[in-house]
């Protein structure tokens, strides 16, 4: 129950800073950034503490689905803060709070438990990576659905609400980039750490994780050599980026429900 309020504290303060921020899409409300900053880092030591009384038990780490999900948006939230002080990531809050909102919720009120004890230094490496890759490619998706908007905005001169809102498009446009390049790093090195400590993929059902996950490097990949060789840009670096985390989702997220909800056997 505990948890459950918490969660609910968070997700009131993660719902208020996102709305303020649609004020400011808007133009119902002018840019308050001390506002914004203080009320999304309130709702996420909110969300720490109702994440850590369920994700942090007795018998080991519970990485249920919905605990993950809950510590991918913890993440995400705390990786916005640090990125706002220098880079124009204001509105991606207004997207991605609400995300953090419902799954915070879910965690504390879902009672699946996945405990995983004795966790070898190679595998905590492997799970912190990934998590903070996957952290990082849904900022880089909410930023890509920003662009193709803006973009389209440009294009029929419809100069008004979120185009008014957002920095040019080229910057938008580097700034997508600049998240890729790192997500992509760390992705490739969660599975130069994680390959070697698979056994048996059919054992450790991890065969739809580890396909999924590397169908979605290669889309990364080949939008990273895109962008270095023929300059691909915008619309086209924004469908490819959805591609590639479409990809990454049902990687966890599609398996690991099946697991736990449709098999009952995570």
């Amino acid at each position: 129950m505990t948890a459950l309020i918490l969660a609910a504290f968070a997700a009131g303060f993660y719902i208020l800073a996102a709305g303020r921020q649609l004020m400011v899409i808007g133009g119902i409300k002018p840019p308050h950034r001390p506002f914004l900053l203080i009320t999304a880092a309130s709702g996420a030591v909110l969300h720490a503490a109702a994440l850590s009384q369920t994700m942090l038990t007795p018998i080991g780490l519970n990485l249920a689905m919905f605990q993950v999900g809950s510590l991918i948006s913890l993440i995400i939230t705390n990786l916005l803060l640090f990125s706002a002080w220098k880079k124009p990531v204001d509105n991606l809050f207004s997207g991605l709070l609400p995300m953090g909102a419902v799954i915070c919720v879910l965690a504390a009120f879902a009672p699946h438990l996945v405990i995983l004890s004795n966790i070898s230094y190679a595998l905590m490496w492997h799970i912190l990576l990934s998590v903070i890759a996957f952290s990082l490619f849904t900022i880089a998706a909410v930023q890509a659905v920003m662009v193709l908007l803006q973009d389209r905005s440009l294009r029929r001169h419809q100069l008004q609400g979120l185009v008014r809102s957002l920095p040019p498009l080229q910057t938008m446009d580097a700034l997508l980039f600049e998240i890729l390049w790192l997500a992509m790093t760390l992705l490739t090195g969660a599975f130069m750490i994680g390959f070697p400590a698979i056994d048996n993929l059919s054992e450790q059902h991890l065969i739809h994780k580890v396909v999924f996950s590397v169908i979605a490097w290669v889309v990364f990949a080949i939008l990273l050599f895109g962008r270095y060789r023929f300059g691909w840009r915008g619309p086209t670096a924004s469908r490819w980026t959805l591609t590639g985390t479409g990809f990454l989702v049902l990687a966890y997220f599609g398996s690991q429900f099946v697991l736990e909800y449709v098999l009952q056997r995570a």
